[in-house]
């Protein structure tokens, strides 16, 4: 049966992906290779079972997380909830303006565009429901979307967080530390927020890593992040090679 869907979905996402680059630009192409990610069962444990005491520990978290945030961690958690782009960096690195940087926002947008087929993936075969389905006592950060019930795993936020943030610490290695942290908080925000469950945010991180990862050993990537890193030296965010 495995065979079977992994069969299907590689072919569904190769008919996809010829339908978008006939009109793509470089920020939709795919540079990582989907047979890698066409099983996922090969990448990422299964999420812990209903009745397994490993869920009900991942929703006692949930619920003490929540309880014990302070106002302005809710307002952040929220507002990662609503910001799909990598200007949350900015919270870190002052002067990073994704949209006066043209060049780096066109690289992050393919970044995007790769880790949302792969994420994807593993989200529409494990089907996983959202804590909020299972237990209507946790409110949510931000109204759920209907589309999104039953595919809590892995979670998109930190698939996006992880591999973005990878990448842009590749950019800027001195400014490695305090992104991978801002990647970090933006997936536990996702708990903290009640969309997820902590082995969401920590299959999204894997999915994220293994992406940012294969998408740095592509020759034509390289392409497009030494000119982001040109890009970037212009703008005085990172020092000339000497």
């Amino acid at each position: 049966m495995k065979k079977i869907y992994s069969s299907f979905l590689t072919t569904l996402v190769a008919i996809t992906l010829l339908t978008v680059n006939c009109f793509s630009e470089e920020n939709n192409r795919l540079y990582v290779n989907i047979n890698n990610y066409s099983n996922p069962d090969v990448i990422l444990p299964q999420p812990p079972a209903v009745d397994s005491i490993e869920h009900k520990v991942e929703l006692q978290t949930i619920k003490n997380s929540m309880a014990q945030l302070t106002e302005e961690q809710k307002t952040l958690a929220a507002k990662d909830a609503q910001n799909l782009s990598v200007s949350f960096y900015a919270d870190v690195l002052p002067g990073f303006e994704i949209e006066k940087l043209p060049v780096t926002k066109t690289l992050f947008e393919s970044v995007k565009f790769n880790e949302n087929m792969m994420k994807n993936i593993a989200k529409d075969y494990y089907k996983r429901p959202r804590p909020y389905q299972e237990d209507p006592s946790i409110k949510v950060c931000v109204p759920p979307v209907k589309d999104d019930y039953s595919r809590s795993y892995p979670s998109g936020h930190t698939a996006f967080a992880y591999s973005t943030g990878i990448v842009l610490a590749h950019l800027m290695p001195d400014k490695a530390k305090i992104i991978m942290d801002r990647a970090k908080l933006y997936g536990n925000n996702r708990i903290y927020c009640g969309a997820h469950w902590p082995s969401d945010v920590s299959s999204g991180q894997a999915i994220g890593s293994l992406v940012a990862q294969e998408l740095l050993t592509n020759t034509h990537f390289k392409d497009l992040l030494d000119k982001s890193k040109a890009e970037l030296t212009q703008a005085g965010l990172i020092k000339a090679a000497k």
